[in-house]
Parts: structure tokens; sequence; C-alpha cells
């Protein structure tokens, strides 16, 4: 009798602290729940208003910036006009057995009779990257500096909190693994950019996730930006279709086209720029969720 006591006893207590155990879990998850949810809205009005003036302002200085150089190149072009109007290119295009094989000489001779070659596109490319890249990080460690003193209201008695610094790394971490992902992936697919293997500077380094297209054979190939190639397609393509005519006139207009290439070469890099800030805002915003909860994880413990 008392050993059928006892037991019953001990089911009763176990059921007791099995309740109270699964109360206070609630109330954890509860709480920790509650409490990302109220950094995270913390945390986004400031972000969106900052991620929207990048995208206003940022794609359209890079388009400015590339066209003012494309716009110097495409003016002195004329020792590429004469060699895409010379018999020797024309006799060259028509071996070609395909229009893509015929779009890839006039890519290759544009970089070679011009001022623009690869390695200096890829160089301007840079010196825009910096500067965008620049204004990208500065924005975004002054957010954080912000976002770091509303947090610590937030969390209030629930620890010491941390400092603009620990947070900018912490949350700069994490981006910069977005980052090494997408690098990745490009490299699984057997993908180009103009950002090469190595990271640096996050803003630098998303700005230039740019796609390249190689040209040529094997071992000699060069790679020159994707955007290019879109750009300079229509001019291609009018040139193609009058190879056999090379009369002045003939030389005159397709210069004319060429002269006026920089404005399409300046769209086209405004909307790679735009989607390589667009995912960089993606990864800030992971980021920032992500933190969110960890923190919350960290601040509220069991008990």
């Amino acid at each position: 009798m008392e050993r059928r006591q006892f037991i019953k006893q001990g089911l009763a207590g176990g059921a007791l602290a099995l309740g109270a155990g699964g109360t206070l879990f609630a109330r954890r998850s509860y709480g920790r729940d509650t409490l990302s949810k109220e950094m995270v809205d913390d945390a986004m009005p400031a972000f969106q208003t900052g991620a929207n003036k990048g995208l206003n302002a940022l794609p359209g200085r890079a388009r400015e910036q590339i066209y003012t150089y494309f716009h110097g190149v495409c003016l002195n072009c004329q020792g590429f006009v004469a060699h895409i109007t010379s018999k020797a290119f024309g006799e060259r295009i028509s071996r070609c057995g395909s229009k893509a094989e015929k779009e890839l000489c006039f890519n290759e001779a544009f970089v070679t009779y011009t001022d623009a070659s690869a390695d200096a596109i890829l160089r301007q490319i840079d010196i825009i990257a910096t500067d965008i890249g620049g204004e990208l990080d500065h924005e975004w460690n002054t957010y954080c500096a912000d976002l770091s003193v509303k947090w610590k209201t937030r969390i209030g008695g629930r620890g010491t909190g941390f400092s603009a610094d620990e947070l900018t790394q912490r949350m700069s971490g994490l981006v910069r693994t977005g980052l090494e992902d997408a690098l990745q992936q490009t490299s699984a697919n057997h993908q180009n950019t103009a950002l090469g293997n190595t990271i640096g500077a996050i803003g630098k380094s998303a700005v230039k996730l740019l796609p390249l297209v190689k040209l040529g054979k094997v071992g000699v190939a060069i790679a020159i930006p994707a955007f290019f190639i879109l750009a300079a397609k229509h001019c291609w393509d009018y040139s193609m279709a009058r190879l056999d005519d090379r009369r002045g006139e003939y030389q005159t207009a397709i210069t004319d086209r060429i002269s006026n290439m920089a404005a399409r070469i300046g769209t086209e890099f405004e909307k790679d720029v735009r989607q390589r800030i667009t995912d960089l805002h993606t990864w800030q915003e992971s980021s920032i969720r992500e933190t969110a909860e960890r923190v919350a994880q960290e601040k509220i413990g069991l008990l």
C-alpha cells in the first residue's frame, strides 16, 4: 500500500514538474519571439529608408561614371571602325559559322582597337566600385551604430548589451557570409565576375559581383563585362548587316552609332549595379533578422 502510494506521489510530482517545465519553455519561447520581433520593428524603418536612398542615388551615379569613361573611348573609335570595315575583317566574319561567333569577333576587335582593353574596363569598374562601395559601407556602419543604441534601450535590464563596433562586426560577418555564398555559387556554375576570387571591403565586393563573359579560346580568353556585350549588340547587328558596304558614308554611320553607344553601356551598367546593391540589401536585412533572433535567445534564458 505504501509502495503504491509512493508511486502515485512520484507520478504526480513528475507531472507537476513536466507541467512547470512546459510552462517555462513556452514562456521563454514567447519572450524570445516577442523580443526578436520588437528588435526587428526597431530596425526596419531606418534600414528601409537607407536602402531606398542608396537605390535612388548610387546606380545612377555609377551610370554617369561609366558613361563618362566609355564616351571618351567611343568618340575615339576611328581605328576600330577602320578595322571592322576592312576587307580582312569582312573575310574573317564570313568564315564564322554563327551569329554568336560574329559578335565575338566584334567584341574582340573593340577591346583590341580602342583604348578600352579588357583590363582597362575592369580597372574602371574597380574605381567605380570603390566609390560606390565606400558609401554603402559608410551608410551601413552608421546604421549599425544607431541601431545599437535602439537595441540597448530595448533590451534594458536583460544584460550589458553591446557596443556599436560589436554589433557592426556581428552583423557584417553575416553579410559577408551571404557574399561568400554568392561567390561560391558563381564558381560552382562556372561563371566569372569582376570580383574575382577574393572578397575585400563588403560594399565594393558586392558591387563587383558583376558577371563577366569570356571571349576567345581557352588559355588566351579575355573576360569583359556582360553589360558591355548587351549594350554593344545593336551596333554589331547594324554593322554585320552592312559588311559588304565599305563606302565612306557607311563608316560614318558606324562611327556615329558607336559614338552614342556609351549611353547604352551606362544604362546596362546601372541595371547591374542596382541588382548588386539590391542583393547586398537582402543580405543586410537577413543579418538584422538573424541577429535579433540570436540576441533574443541569448538574453532570455530558461528561467
